[in-house]
This record gives structure tokens, sequence and C-alpha cells, in this order.
């Protein structure tokens, strides 16, 4: 009986105590896309107030993705930062949360966050489903331009789909935080929303009911990454 009994009490609070740590993922997040655009206007102010670029590595400069920076990016972010680990929002789990990051060969790291500042002539194609988007070039355009969002992203070129917040934490897969058989959205994974940063600080929370559809690179059409922010 009396294990029984410390058996329904273990089914009532474990709900509750996932529930806390997500709580808490989601606060320590929202600190990190504070830091990450608090390094922005770091980097903006010892270089004419111009961003960082969102090129790839590529040797084709239109081919860019926005969950993807270059070597030297990377490198000005974390030196304003002061930490790698700003980079990337405390849920994620492998590949991510290394201090070597993840290198994908030819293009660059893929970060945590999608980073919308510094890419050429957006917005990019819309059409359909997609919603044009405002990459930010400096520090001096509108202040509600948004610069950083969470990886809630969808390639199905890649085969790979991102959600770093579900209703219990993020979905991962295998300890991968990807999952190749969904299609459509995060939210067919159980994506619950995000951060977004915006370029005057302010940080929002966006649950992913309210999350537009937007490409996430530039060349392969609906063959590469969906953003949803």
């Amino acid at each position: 009986m009396v294990i029984a009994i410390i058996g329904i009490l273990a089914a009532l609070l474990l709900p509750a105590l996932i529930g806390a740590k997500e709580r808490a993922r989601r606060v320590a997040c929202r600190n990190h896309v504070r830091q990450f655009v608090l390094a922005l206007h770091m980097y903006g102010i010892d270089h004419e107030d111009k961003l960082p670029s969102g090129a790839s590595e590529n040797y084709n400069p239109i081919d860019e993705h926005i969950p993807v920076i270059s070597t030297v990016t990377r490198s000005n972010l974390i030196h304003y930062s002061g930490d790698y680990r700003m980079l990337e929002c405390p849920s994620m789990g492998d590949p991510f949360k290394q201090a070597g990051g993840w290198y994908y060969a030819d293009y660059g790291f893929v970060i945590g966050y999608n980073y919308l500042g510094g890419h050429v002539e957006t917005p990019w194609p819309a059409g359909g489903d997609f919603e044009p988007w405002v990459s930010p070039q400096n520090l001096t355009e509108p202040s509600d331009l948004p610069v950083i969002t969470e990886i809630n992203d969808w390639s199905p070129g890649f085969e790979r789909t991102f959600a770093p917040h579900g209703r219990n934490g993020p979905i991962s897969k295998a300890l991968n935080f990807s999952n190749p058989s969904a299609a459509g959205s995060p939210a067919d994974i159980g994506a619950v929303g995000g951060n977004l940063g915006y370029l005057d600080g302010s940080v929002e929370w966006k649950s992913i009911s309210r999350m537009e559809k937007h490409h996430g690179s530039r060349l392969y059409g609906d063959s590469g990454c969906y953003a949803f922010w």
C-alpha cells in the first residue's frame, strides 16, 4: 500500500517538476538571447554601427543560411559575448554545446539560434505561405526588427527539424535535437515556441501558433531551410 501511494504521488509530481525545469530553461535561454544582442551592439560600436556579416564560408556569396555563420563571425560574437555558450539555447543538446562548435563543411558553424543580421538582398523570396523578412545591416535601423530567433527550423533537404522548447522540454531523438521524419513545421514534433531578440535589445517569447514561416536559406527554395518566428 505504501509503495502504491508513493507511486501515485510521484506520478502527480513528475509533470510539475518537468514543467518547472522547462520554465527555467526558457528563462536561461532568454538571458542568452539578450546577451547575444548585447554582443551585436558592442561589435557595432567598434565597427561604425555595422552588424556582423551573415554570410557563410561558401564560395557563392549568396548561398546563405540563417542558422549558419562563418568562422570569423562566430569568433567575433564569442569575443564580444565572452562565452561560446551565449550563441546557443541552453536547451540544445548534441551536436550543440561544444566549445569547438558544430562546423558544417564548406559553410561554417551551425549555432543554436537563427542570426538574421548582415544578410544580403533581403527580403528573400516569399510567396506561397512564406513571409518576407528584412535583415538589419546596422544598429541604426528600425529597433523592432528581429535580429535573433530561436532555431525552430525545418529543412526538407537536410531532413532535420529543430524544436528547442517542447511542452516538457526540448524535443530530441536518439540524443539529437533534430527529427528527420517530421514534415511541415517544428510544431509537428511538439515545439511550443521560442524567444526572439530585437535590434533594440528587447526579447519576446512567441508561441508556435503565432509564428510565421520564412525562408531560412537563399538558393534552395522549398528544399532549403524553413524558419519559424
